[in-house]
Protein backbone atom coordinates (compact mmCIF):
# COMPACT_ATOMS: atom_id res chain seq x y z
CA UNK A 1 0.00 0.00 0.00
CA UNK A 2 1.36 3.16 -0.96
CA UNK A 3 1.46 5.77 1.72
CA UNK A 4 -0.16 8.90 0.79
CA UNK A 5 1.00 12.62 2.07
CA UNK A 6 -1.50 15.55 2.35
CA UNK A 7 0.02 19.03 1.74
CA UNK A 8 -1.92 22.66 1.94
CA UNK A 9 -0.68 24.75 -0.55
CA UNK A 10 -1.33 28.93 -0.71
CA UNK A 11 -0.96 30.45 -4.59
CA UNK A 12 -0.19 33.94 -4.76
CA UNK A 13 -0.40 36.27 -7.63
CA UNK A 14 -1.47 35.86 -11.48
CA UNK A 15 -1.54 31.74 -11.51
CA UNK A 16 -4.44 31.82 -8.31
CA UNK A 17 -6.71 34.24 -10.63
CA UNK A 18 -7.54 31.15 -12.61
CA UNK A 19 -8.62 28.88 -9.48
CA UNK A 20 -12.03 28.87 -7.24
CA UNK A 21 -9.74 28.76 -4.44
CA UNK A 22 -6.37 29.99 -3.33
CA UNK A 23 -6.01 27.43 -0.52
CA UNK A 24 -5.88 23.95 -1.89
CA UNK A 25 -5.12 20.50 -0.35
CA UNK A 26 -3.38 18.21 -2.97
CA UNK A 27 -2.69 14.31 -2.21
CA UNK A 28 0.65 13.62 -3.12
CA UNK A 29 2.51 9.95 -2.53
CA UNK A 30 5.01 9.24 0.04
CA UNK A 31 8.40 10.62 -1.50
CA UNK A 32 6.63 13.01 -3.60
CA UNK A 33 9.07 16.19 -4.45
CA UNK A 34 8.41 20.00 -5.37
CA UNK A 35 8.17 19.06 -8.95
CA UNK A 36 5.63 16.80 -8.03
CA UNK A 37 3.43 18.61 -6.21
CA UNK A 38 4.03 21.50 -8.99
CA UNK A 39 2.64 19.15 -11.76
CA UNK A 40 -0.09 18.38 -9.57
CA UNK A 41 -1.34 21.88 -9.50
CA UNK A 42 -4.04 23.58 -11.73
CA UNK A 43 -2.28 26.59 -13.21
CA UNK A 44 -0.41 27.72 -16.13
CA UNK A 45 3.71 28.74 -16.58
CA UNK A 46 4.98 26.29 -14.01
CA UNK A 47 8.26 26.90 -15.15
CA UNK A 48 8.13 30.44 -13.62
CA UNK A 49 6.77 29.80 -10.07
CA UNK A 50 8.49 29.38 -7.02
CA UNK A 51 7.52 26.69 -4.55
CA UNK A 52 8.10 28.17 -0.53
CA UNK A 53 8.26 26.03 2.64
CA UNK A 54 8.91 27.74 5.93
CA UNK A 55 10.13 30.76 4.26
CA UNK A 56 12.39 29.08 2.40
CA UNK A 57 12.53 28.56 -1.36
CA UNK A 58 12.76 24.69 -2.30
CA UNK A 59 14.64 22.81 -5.09
CA UNK A 60 12.58 20.63 -7.70
CA UNK A 61 14.65 18.34 -5.78
CA UNK A 62 13.40 18.96 -2.31
CA UNK A 63 11.25 15.99 -0.78
CA UNK A 64 7.83 17.28 0.71
CA UNK A 65 6.37 16.19 4.22
CA UNK A 66 3.02 15.25 5.25
CA UNK A 67 1.24 18.39 6.43
CA UNK A 68 3.43 20.97 4.82
CA UNK A 69 2.18 24.02 3.70
CA UNK A 70 3.56 25.58 0.86
CA UNK A 71 3.37 28.47 -0.98
CA UNK A 72 3.43 29.06 -4.70
CA UNK A 73 4.18 32.54 -5.85
CA UNK A 74 5.16 33.86 -8.86
CA UNK A 75 8.72 36.02 -9.56
CA UNK A 76 8.47 39.54 -8.74
CA UNK A 77 9.79 42.22 -11.29
CA UNK A 78 10.04 45.72 -10.66
CA UNK A 79 12.69 48.49 -10.23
Amino acid sequence: MVKRLLVKVKVFGAPSLALERKELTIELNDNATTEDLLQSLPVKDKDYLYIVREGIRLNSRSKIKDGDEILVVPPIAGG
